[in-house]
């Protein structure tokens, strides 16, 4: 990718991006770290013609959760040093969860529950971003609840 396209995406897309990284990560150092490293992936990248927002939300969750996994191998770590018995936390326990759903569903699915469930998106918003019918969101979004509410029900989480 050359500087002018990289300087042209980070300046339309890189708020967006960081509040991505925001909501998954959830604190604003981090967040603003990883975006960071999205937008050096995606200057050795080749940014996709159309897409290009779905594109970075991708790259930015890849990014995210590996963060995550970075932090809770770095914590588990610790915690075997520790003298107390490490605990379960129930957020920990629902992100591991929906890290693990997100890897049963399909990759369509996988990015439209993130855009609904992460980012807000409404329906009608992923269907016009995605290039597809608003009954088609529908349906990959009731895959995604459906196959999170299986996986929390094994889990022997509240519905």
């Amino acid at each position: 990718m050359n500087d002018a396209t990289f300087s042209a995406l980070y300046e339309q897309y890189g708020h967006l991006v960081f509040q991505r990284c925001l909501r998954l990560l959830g604190h604003p150092a981090d967040a603003e770290d990883a975006m960071h490293d999205v937008f050096i992936r995606a200057h050795r990248s080749a940014a996709p013609a159309r897409s290009k927002l779905i594109w970075l939300y991708r790259v930015a969750t890849n990014c995210c959760f590996d963060r995550l996994r970075h932090a809770k191998h770095v914590e588990r770590q610790a915690l075997r040093h520790a003298v107390e018995e490490p605990t379960l936390e129930v957020d920990g326990d629902r992100q591991a969860l929906v890290t693990m759903v997100l890897r049963q569903v399909d990759r369509l699915t996988c990015e439209m529950g993130l855009l609904h469930h992460v980012d807000g998106l409404t329906q009608e918003e992923i269907a016009h971003e995605c290039g597809y019918s608003r009954r088609t969101v529908g349906k990959k979004l009731e895959a995604f609840d459906v196959e999170f509410k299986a996986r929390w029900s094994q889990a022997g989480g509240q519905s």
